[in-house]
């Protein structure tokens, strides 16, 4: 009988894509620290028990834990997290593992699927102390979007945009209110994961063009540690949200649709540019396209009607969604590539999991539906 073996590192990256210590995995599988930690480093092998019980508690299925890694594990650039800087160390890497995971995802269906290739022009900007200013970041997001054709109106589908030049795009639970968006480059793919819990379309638009700011911008920051002072995390983050105002906004054009102070002109801009109305004020003071009292004045309406947190709009504008794997799975199964439970056992998640990663409707990896055993009368079809 031809065994599996357990893959060490399958173990750790399990417990730590969950969120679990050492610790505290083993009081929930019954086991020592000291047990955990040599069960991931692959000094001693844990018993079918014992996996079973880490299948059952990390919600993993055993083939997981056998999978083999892939041969490219690490990424090539720095995981840029949109969050706070209170957000723990413990939710970041659970995020990268998830990363990893989701690549892996994407990795499978590039067996069988053409994927749009990878299409960025390349600015040539190194990470340097040097930070960026207002101009040359606008010629940056203004020459992406003479490459990619977009003219400089309104994006009407960003998420869209992406997937077609070749940016793998997911949507994830990450459990953890700090973190709205991450992004990093992976073997010259470059990968943009968001929270579930986005509720605002502009928002969403807005931590997407950051994200997207990070990897044309500081794609040759290699370590993570490049990240670690606040000075040059301040820096990048600025730079990242400078890009997306000037991405979504070009100023030659929306510069001409601002005339008027009014709250209820900037829900109008809104419903055209598809972009808050807080990141709308900021664009023109940046641009100086209003006096430090008209900025003032919006600010003020902005606190007085409570919108800073939920503005006009943001259940009505419907959220976008990435298709890309989505459209994948239904190729590769409507032609009868493979089933559904061999996607499930070949990706090492369950089918809920997947169907997260990839943004696919609830259900549609669960089970394989049974096979036809009836079929319409002749006399009915010729009837037709």
């Amino acid at each position: 009988m031809n065994v599996k073996k357990i893959v060490p590192y399958r173990i750790k990256q399990a417990r730590v894509s969950r969120g679990f210590s050492m610790g505290e995995l083993a009081d929930l599988v019954g086991v020592t620290r000291s047990a955990i930690s040599q069960y991931e480093l692959g000094t001693i092998s844990p018993s079918g028990f014992v996996i079973g019980q880490m299948s059952n508690v990390l919600n993993y299925p055993i083939s997981f834990f056998t999978k083999k890694l892939p041969e490219m594990s690490n990424a090539s650039s720095a995981v840029y997290f949109r969050s706070r800087r209170t957000s723990t160390q413990k939710a970041k890497s659970a995020a990268r593992e998830k990363i990893s995971i989701f690549r892996e995802i994407n990795d499978y269906l590039s067996t069988y699927i053409d994927f749009p290739p990878v299409n960025l022009p390349n600015f040539e900007y190194s990470n340097s102390c040097y930070e960026l200013g207002l101009g040359e970041i606008e010629s940056y997001a203004q020459a992406l979007r003479d490459y990619w054709n977009l003219g400089n109106g309104p994006i009407d589908n960003l998420t869209t945009v992406l997937q077609k030049n070749g940016i793998m795009i997911s949507v994830m639970n990450l459990n953890n209110k700090k973190i709205d968006a991450f992004s990093v480059w992976y073997n010259s793919v470059p990968y943009i994961f968001r929270s579930n819990d986005k509720y605002s379309d502009a928002r969403l638009r807005f931590d997407l063009s950051h994200e997207l700011g990070h990897l044309l911008l500081h794609a040759n920051t290699f370590m993570d540690e490049d990240l670690a002072t606040k000075v040059t995390y301040d820096k990048i983050e600025n730079e990242a949200d400078l890009f997306a105002a000037c991405f979504l906004l070009p100023k030659e054009t929306f510069s001409r649709d601002v005339y008027s102070t009014s709250i209820n002109h900037f829900i109008q801009l809104k419903k055209k540019w598809k972009v808050s109305i807080g990141a709308m004020i900021c664009r023109c003071s940046d641009l100086e396209l209003l006096s430090e009292n008209q900025i003032k004045y919006l600010k003020d309406q902005m606190s007085y009607n409570k919108y800073w947190h939920r503005e006009p709009l943001d259940d009505i504008i419907p959220l976008e969604t990435p298709t890309a794997h989505r459209q994948a799975f239904e190729l590769l199964l409507d032609n009868n590539i493979v089933t559904k439970s061999e996607v499930v056992d070949s990706i090492g998640c369950t089918a809920d999991e997947i169907e997260e990663y990839s943004f696919l409707p609830q259900g549609m990896l669960s089970h394989d539906s049974p096979a036809n055993v009836i079929r319409l009368k002749d006399r009915v079809k010729k009837s037709n």
